[in-house]
């Protein structure tokens, strides 16, 4: 049986880039050095500019524009400072697999609205929320990279759910799109609980069974992605990943395990959907 390293090592994950390495090593500092993370951050053009352009959206909500990187950690902070940084980084990394502005549009959507339901469900924090929805399909344009034939393999999928589309992935690339995400996640140093729940997607139900006194984040934080999925595709058509027709009965093993009824789920997601609109 081949084994997950052996299965992703014939596909590129991008490495972090030395400014985001040297960022890391400051962040973990016992006493970080906020002018010298902000004058690596302004020494890459593309950098400064994903997170100016970042830290301006709705999503934050600031009054006035924010055009330099010392304002925006002054009022961010250094830790959700770094979070954008490193998004913002690994967007840049894999830009050259070409136009993905649905995809990047999908995925942020996603993780804003696992941020909203890790404060209204869970004690994961919301930073780390918002990583995990940015990440859950990240694999798809390191497909896309490897094969010129994804994209159009990717429309056959069509109503297919998380389970059937990575096996289809496995049988005809050796590896399904979820594995490459949590590889990702894991080369880049995000949390391990962050890694597996990406990977879990299309096992959510085995991985329900497992004894409810084991791996309760990661468990938390796949209940966050599905409901996220769940939610933005009310919004707005997944990106060549749409969901099974029946959403309800693929989420009630995530709904019983935050304990949310069908009735409150559906005001839920309505309430989302609207301050989604709002953000546009």
């Amino acid at each position: 049986m081949t084994s997950r390293s052996e299965q992703t090592t014939s596909y590129i994950i991008p490495s972090r880039p030395e400014v985001l390495i040297k960022i890391t090593e400051e962040i973990k500092a016992e006493d970080p050095n906020t002018n010298g993370i902000c004058t690596a951050i302004k020494n890459d053009v593309a950098l400064f500019s994903s997170i100016i352009s970042s830290v301006n959206s709705a999503y934050y909500g600031f009054d006035q524009p924010i055009s330099s990187i010392e304002h925006a950690v002054s009022l961010l902070g250094l830790k959700r400072t770094f979070n954008i940084v490193r998004l913002a980084a690994l967007k840049n990394s894999l830009s050259d697999v070409g136009p993905m502005e649905r995809f990047w549009d999908t995925a942020t959507e996603v993780a804003r609205i696992c941020a909203a339901l890790s404060t209204q469900f869970t004690n994961i924090d919301s930073d780390k929320a918002y990583t995990l929805g940015m990440l859950h399909d990240i694999g798809i344009p390191l497909l896309m990279r490897a094969k010129s034939d994804y994209k159009e393999f990717l429309r056959t999928m069509n109503g297919l759910s998380l389970t059937a589309i990575h096996d289809a992935e496995v049988e005809c690339y050796g590896v399904s799109h979820y594995q490459l995400s949590a590889e990702l996640a894991r080369k880049w140093n995000m949390s391990e609980t962050t890694a597996e729940a990406i990977g879990r997607q299309p096992f959510y139900r085995e991985t329900f069974k497992e004894p409810a006194d084991e791996n309760e984040e990661m468990r938390l934080s796949l209940c966050l992605l599905l409901l996220a999925r769940d939610i933005s595709d009310a919004y707005r058509h997944f990106w060549r990943l749409p969901e099974p027709k029946d959403p309800l009965i693929e989420l009630r093993t995530a709904l019983d395990f935050l304990g949310i009824s069908d009735f409150d789920y559906a005001d839920l997601k309505e309430d989302i959907v609207s301050t989604l609109s709002l953000q546009q």
